[in-house]
């Protein structure tokens, strides 16, 4: 009996709260007066087969007014027919039309599609044709994937990996946008949500029923359980090294070095064209050259960099703070150096690797020396690439040692420490650039469906809101002065603070904290509190998927849809 109740108490409660289902029924309102719209689907220009989509309530029209026989095909299945013009009735074409009646469309309107030969005039004739009927506009870039996020066939990460599968341009980066189209995020996040919300549920329910014995026991119990779960899964979902929003931007690998090293060399070899200039001459790189490339199914941003020295030519010298700058912003690095600067150091006796590399930093102004600043707030630059261990050191141009012996020393002092090269004879480049591709997939794994990554810092922002308010519950001690912030009021509207939440007047609050306790479900007036911060919480999750949202966020992401998706 008490089971019961509390069940539907559960129930009611999460119908009365506002939710996906009041937002969509407000958007799906205005897109009912909205026209219906068309566009073409399979691209601009001259092609074998071109693609119109029309969506809305008006869609069926196409067929009444520009096909014959002018009658509606059978739902998803090609029909074979002539298209008209609608007022003079000649014959534009004649291709494939389907037919997709809501709610079994992708917009989840009435939808249909014409397939017919990608002539431009072809398309032309047709496109101005379908804009003479009533109600019909061209549609807006994203068009129909909006009418598709309004009537809940995609939630917003769903919309995301759509925009993301468009824009694909390596292997890595299809199937993470696959994998999120598909609703691996949206459903790990729905989860979560469900979880929330049934938490904020049973603990008001608790609140409203426990003095009339009809609430079964443990009850609070089970929500401390909860929470306590989901924080963990937050907190591994956010501890994933921002892979899946380096693989869907590109990584950024700048290649580092004195000048003369073989910088511009290793750029060219890896794009496989020469887009820097190579010469004997020290210094020839002044500017950061940049250039996208697939390394191994894994989009990069390959920069050589001017060659780091002391100089007192100007524009040198601003080639060497962008190198150093460029540096700063990287996610991998590749440092060179020269063979026979290295084996000179080995020959010179007490030689570490460690130390080497650390001066050869040193000296090229990656790292400060903060044995010889004066100035206390100098500090060593904190890398990321550095402090990860995601760099590869490259020692180039072997081949000028011609001493087997030299070979040998230098092999053994760098066995398994860095990779031995010439660029020029191609000797032990295959190896080098198969590191690259090696620390780029550690750096950007696509993740499995059941424990997808994280592909967006909108999606970090917000989860990590989430894990805050969760976390507020079971360490309120750990609240921040700006958490306190958002809660203190003046004396006079203290018992009017949001969702009725009992709080100490602002003057209170800092004269008399709180009494601490380690989780707010353990005290009776303390319970409303958490029950509110799973609400903050759900809210942050319903921005991630849509669930809540605002104009100027669908319209950022849905702008860069292309005309006919």
């Amino acid at each position: 009996m008490a089971a019961s109740i509390m069940n539907q108490v559960v129930r009611v409660r999460q119908l009365l709260w506002p939710d996906v289902r009041l937002m969509r029924c407000a958007c799906l309102t205005n897109m009912r007066m909205a026209s219906t719209v068309f566009a073409l689907s399979s691209g601009q220009g001259k092609c074998g087969v071109a693609i119109v989509r029309v969506t809305g309530k008006r869609a069926g029209d196409v067929f009444t007014h520009m096909t014959h026989p002018a009658t509606l095909p059978r739902p998803r299945l090609a029909a074979l027919r002539h298209i008209l013009h609608p007022s003079t009735g000649e014959r534009l074409d004649r291709g494939l039309v389907l037919w997709f009646p809501a709610p079994h469309s992708f917009t989840g309107e009435d939808s249909c599609e014409l397939h017919m030969h990608g002539g431009i005039a072809v398309i032309s004739a047709v496109l101005s044709a379908l804009g003479t009927l009533p109600g019909y506009t061209p549609a807006q870039p994203g068009d129909f994937t909006k009418r598709a996020f309004h009537h809940g066939k995609l939630d917003l990460t769903a919309v995301e990996g759509l925009g993301d599968l468009i824009h694909a341009e390596t292997e890595a980066q299809r199937k993470q946008a696959l994998r999120q189209m598909e609703g691996a995020l949206g459903e790990l996040y729905e989860s979560w949500r469900k979880t929330i919300l049934h938490c904020r549920a049973s603990l008001e329910a608790y609140i409203d029923f426990s003095e009339d014995d009809n609430i079964e026991l443990g009850v609070v119990s089970d929500v401390d359980i909860r929470v306590q779960g989901l924080v963990e899964e937050m907190k591994r979902h956010l501890a994933d090294g921002r892979r899946g929003e380096r693989l869907r931007s590109g990584l950024q690998l700048a290649i580092l070095g004195q000048p003369n090293v073989g910088k511009s060399s290793l750029l060219n070899t890896i794009i496989q064209r020469p887009a820097a200039i190579v010469s004997p001459v020290p210094g020839t790189t002044r500017d950061v050259v940049e250039t996208v490339v697939d390394l191994g199914g894994y989009p990069v941003v390959v920069c050589d960099t001017a060659g780091l020295r002391k100089t007192t030519d100007v524009v040198e010298k601003e080639g060497v703070r962008r190198a150093l700058a460029k540096a700063q912003q990287a996610d991998i690095a590749v440092v060179m150096l020269e063979a026979r600067q290295v084996l000179q150091a080995i020959k010179a006796g007490d030689f570490k690797w460690d130390n080497y590399l650390m001066k050869h930093f040193t000296q090229m102004g990656i790292l400060g020396d903060q044995q010889n600043t004066s100035d206390s707030n100098d500090k060593m630059i904190v890398l990321e690439w550095l402090s990860s261990n995601s760099y590869v050191t490259l020692v180039n141009k072997v081949d000028l040692i011609c001493s087997e012996e030299d070979r040998r020393l230098l092999q053994t002092a760098l066995a398994d420490k860095c990779s031995l090269l010439s660029i020029k004879t191609e000797e032990g480049l295959g190896r080098a650039v198969q590191q690259v591709k090696e620390l780029c997939a550690a750096l950007c794994d696509v993740g499995m469906a059941e424990n997808p990554t994280l592909t967006a810092a909108r999606h970090r922002t917000h989860i990590t809101a989430c894990l805050n308010a969760l976390t507020s519950i079971l360490e309120p001690d750990n609240w921040s002065a700006v958490h306190q912030e958002n809660y203190k009021c003046s004396p006079q509207c203290h018992h009017l603070t949001p969702y009725n939440i009992p709080l100490q007047p602002k003057e209170s609050l800092t004269s008399e904290p709180m009494e601490r306790q380690r989780s707010l479900l353990e005290q009776e007036g303390t319970i409303l509190l958490a029950a509110h911060h799973l609400q903050r919480a759900a809210t942050n999750l319903g921005h991630v998927t849509g669930h809540i949202t605002s104009e100027d966020v669908l319209n950022h992401i849905f702008s860069a849809f292309c005309i006919g998706k």
